[in-house]
């Protein structure tokens, strides 16, 4: 296709992903996810089922994100990593309760052990778990590459960076001008971080060679999670937000590359 339309990441809160998805055109435009779909927000269940609902009848390409990494691991070893996954900041809990779908259910005050958690999991939700194990680590899509973190500044060739940055790194990619010749889509820092106004815009970098589309929607409360649409040579990009505080809205921009 001609286009692509990326969705940054969702973190379970469905109300935004489903009204990202009007603006897209199943017809003309490559969808693309860059991870993170779990974690924090209350519907990573049924955000993970549209997922894979749309790769499957779509092809739509799914990337792997540092919190479905952090999900495999806790499913992996539950007593030493529970601790940390149910941490606010991480937001596991609300994917265990999401996951449970039983309104009776109380991460809180279950008697369940945390091993008895991932068994019941693994085993009445195994095609999520295999889906997430298989997600991509990155798509490369003309001179754009889209990968959730980002790569390392110091490598000419992108696929010289260590799996782990693809899916963590944040400084070390973002503060740096980066060899590789690719013009890179990114998630994972939300960019009321790197934006200088605070905004939850999407953020282009001086360089012009990163764009960071994680609007903070299930973090910040004038958070947005965004849908961008690229056009095979074309410079102009068009930007689909939504946020809990407001309503949705499209503009292009011209990425001055």
């Amino acid at each position: 296709m001609d286009k692509v339309f990326v969705i940054g990441d969702i973190h379970g809160c469905y109300s935004l992903f489903e009204s990202i998805l009007t603006k897209w055109n199943p017809e003309e435009e490559q969808l693309v996810f860059l991870g993170d779909y779990l974690d924090r927000g209350p519907e990573s269940l049924k955000v993970l089922e549209k997922i894979m609902q749309l790769s499957r009848d779509y092809e739509a390409v799914t990337l792997s994100g540092n919190h479905e990494q952090l999900f495999l691991g806790w499913l992996d070893k539950p007593e030493e990593l529970s601790e940390y996954y149910f941490n606010p900041k991480v937001g596991g809990a609300a994917t265990v309760q999401s996951l449970y779908n039983d309104a009776t259910f109380n991460i809180a005050t279950t008697n369940l052990s945390v091993k008895e958690m991932t068994a019941k999991i693994q085993k009445e939700h195994s095609k999520i778990v295999e889906f997430v194990k298989g997600l991509r680590r990155f798509y490369l899509w003309g001179p754009f590459l889209f990968v959730h973190a980002g790569i390392s500044s110091a490598v000419e060739n992108f696929r010289d960076t260590k799996e782990e940055d693809l899916y963590w790194i944040r400084e070390e990619f973002y503060n740096v001008p980066h060899k590789a010749k690719e013009i890179v889509v990114f998630g994972h820092t939300p960019t009321v971080l790197l934006n200088e106004d605070k905004s939850s815009n999407v953020w282009i970098s001086s360089c012009k060679k990163k764009l960071g589309i994680d609007g903070g929607g299930a973090i910040f409360e004038r958070g947005q999670l965004h849908g961008v649409v690229f056009t095979k040579g074309l410079k102009e990009i068009t930007i689909h937000s939504v946020g809990l505080t407001s309503a949705l809205t499209t503009k292009t921009i011209d990425l001055e590359l």
